[in-house]
């Protein structure tokens, strides 16, 4: 785990009494021990900081015209989509896994239907994708913010990866960052 997991690890809370991307809370509750020991849901703080840590990367930025994409125009130097249609199981699965990401890395999901954040691994992502990806827009993101993934409510993914280096921008980035990581830190003393 990297800092940013170490301490929201901190603000893990149990699963909603809401219905969230595992289904209504009766389902969430039947999913494997393996399966839970994976997926810890955050508290109002963590969410608070994750939100607040990827709005601080400025990698969101809504564009309009044919090319619409949910990322700052220049953030990544790749960019793909992926259409989710009816019966897609397996091509989307594969589309997920092809993506590169280590099953065994955990990454967020900035809320969910739930209104929380979660911290998971890519493998839950991978498994749970249609809990995820049908109704609201959500992202999907680690804590190194090179890559993102965006669901838009309209069936669409949009995957960024790499970075593209900006020195004064990374500059203000890093900042930011830096500053996040410290009230976060002196919030869990």
């Amino acid at each position: 785990m990297n800092v940013l997991e170490e301490n929201l690890a901190e603000y893990k809370t149990d699963f909603p009494k809401s219905w969230s991307f595992l289904w209504s809370p009766e389902e969430a509750e039947r999913i494997s021990e393996e399966h839970k020991d994976q997926i810890h849901f955050l508290n109002k703080k963590g969410t608070e900081i994750v939100k607040e840590y990827l709005n601080s990367s400025k990698m969101l930025a809504y564009s309009t015209g044919t090319d619409w994409s949910p990322f700052t125009k220049g953030y990544f130097k790749t960019e793909k989509k992926f259409q989710i249609t009816m019966d897609c199981d397996l091509e989307i699965k594969k589309w997920l896994y092809n993506l590169g990401i280590p099953f065994d890395k955990y990454v967020f999901v900035e809320s969910d239907n739930s209104g929380q954040a979660i911290m998971l691994t890519w493998k839950m992502v991978i498994k749970y994708w249609e809990g995820m990806f049908w109704d609201t827009d959500l992202t999907i993101f680690d804590g190194s913010l090179n890559w993102a993934l965006f669901y838009y409510h309209e069936s669409q993914l949009f995957f960024g990866k790499d970075n593209v280096f900006d020195q004064e921008a990374e500059f203000e980035k890093n900042l930011e960052q830096n500053k996040l990581l410290n009230e976060i830190k002196s919030r869990i003393k």
